[in-house]
């Protein structure tokens, strides 16, 4: 039975297209959800020391944006009647992903697939080929767009 679903979603319209299997299936089951918000911020050491400033300015930018990705998702799933909560990750998307449905005890990892052409996929990797390929729980990959060619 499914009691706890994890939906990690970045506010793109992937994710968005992924939150009307997430409410039907945290419906079906009369589960809670957790949406998750993962984010990298990627440490570089500048050359000057006014560097340092821009770097505040990016991470407190990439901090807002999550906040408010998470906070307009949870009040879309409240608003029908879901019992949601959020969670927001410095870190490798898809480590993080994982490392909380194993944390928090998910039944069901629910994500979205950008389907990447082949090329991209290798040399980028996946998200969502690491998660499925890592993650102690069930992981229902919904496919949004055609591949790209």
């Amino acid at each position: 039975m499914i009691q706890h679903i994890l939906f990690p979603c970045d506010g793109s319209e992937t994710s968005s297209l992924v939150e009307a299997h997430v409410l039907t299936m945290a419906q079906t089951f009369s589960a809670r959800v957790t949406i998750l918000h993962a984010y990298e911020f990627l440490e570089v050491v500048p050359v000057y020391e006014a560097s340092y400033a821009y770097l505040d300015e990016l991470e407190t930018y990439l901090e807002t944006q999550s906040k408010e990705i998470v906070s307009q998702t949870l009040k879309r799933l409240q608003a029908q009647g879901l019992e949601a909560n959020s969670q927001i990750i410095k870190g490798s998307p898809g480590v993080s992903v994982v490392s909380a449905a194993s944390e928090l005890g998910c039944d069901l990892i629910i994500m979205g697939s950008r389907q990447r052409g082949a090329v991209r996929r290798m040399l980028l990797g996946s998200v969502s080929n690491y998660v499925v390929h890592h993650a102690e729980c069930p992981v229902l990959i919904v496919p949004t767009h055609a591949e790209e060619r």
